[in-house]
This record gives C-alpha cells, sequence and structure tokens, in this order.
C-alpha cells in the first residue's frame, strides 16, 4: 500500500516563501526614494517635453510658493513655446555637489544637506542655437528630493 504526502506542509512552504518575497521586495522599495539626479533628471525631462505641471509638482514647497501651478505652467508655454518658438530642447546635467547650507533667499529659508548640478538647456529656437545655464538644487522636504533655484539677490 502506497501512503499518500500531505499537500500540507508543501502549501504552507509556497505560503511562507511567498511572505518573505513579499517583505523582501518590500524592504528594497522603502528605500529614500528617488536620488537628487534622478530628481533633477526627472524635472528636466519633464521640461524638455513641455509637461510643465508635472514639473512643477517637483517642486519644493518655497518653490510653489513663487509660482503657481497653473501661472507657472502658462508663463513656461509662453516664453519656451510661444516666444522661442520651441518644441523641445535638450539638457545636460552636470555632476552632483553637496552643499551644507543654502539661503534660499534674502527672507530665508536655509537648507541643510542641500546638492546641486548645473543644468545646460539647448534650444534650437527661431533666434539661433542657445543654451541657457542654471544652477539646480535640491532639498529634502518629508523625505523626498524636491527642486529649488537660488532666489538669494
Amino acid at each position: 500500500m502506497r501512503r499518500r504526502k500531505n499537500p500540507i506542509p508543501l502549501l504552507l512552504m509556497g505560503i511562507v516563501g511567498m511572505i518573505l518575497l513579499f517583505l523582501f521586495v518590500s524592504v528594497l522599495g522603502s528605500g529614500e526614494g528617488d536620488s537628487p539626479e534622478q530628481v533633477i533628471e526627472e524635472f528636466y525631462d519633464y521640461e524638455r517635453k513641455g509637461d510643465f505641471g508635472n514639473s512643477w509638482e517637483l517642486f519644493h514647497s518655497e518653490m510653489k510658493k513663487k509660482f503657481g501651478k497653473a501661472s507657472y505652467v502658462q508663463t513656461k508655454n509662453h516664453v519656451f513655446l510661444g516666444h522661442m518658438g520651441v518644441d523641445s530642447f535638450e539638457v545636460e546635467v552636470g555632476d552632483i555637489e553637496e552643499i551644507e547650507d543654502f539661503e534660499f533667499s534674502k527672507d530665508g529659508p536655509t537648507f541643510k544637506d542641500v546638492r546641486s548640478a548645473k543644468v545646460d538647456l539647448l534650444f534650437d529656437s527661431q533666434f539661433g542655437e542657445m543654451t541657457i545655464s542654471q544652477i539646480c538644487y535640491v532639498a529634502r522636504e518629508k523625505n523626498e528630493w524636491k527642486i529649488l533655484w537660488d532666489y538669494d539677490f
């Protein structure tokens, strides 16, 4: 007489394996999120595509105080697409540098643990080839890197 094997241990091992796999993936995915480089690249990728609404979403709250979303989108469309006659542009992001203290504007605030990179925007416009260079800053807000520009003038 042949003895039938009990499927319960095999089933339990499968369930435990699935739970461990889920926990492993969750731990890997719960890191600090995007790196400063990734956030800058994502921001300017949206800008390059003319998706100024999504690029605005990556602004730090201090930047959002400077630009309302509708105003930012309208102004960017007006200047880049309207006046300059640009459909798209190329972006070159330089090396990321660490900055200990970054003063956003004359009135503050000052941020600690900031990263920066020089960003070149390369346009083929109705005015010929143009390059706009800008230093882009990123600072943590609610554990996410967010875009800042320098208004300390």
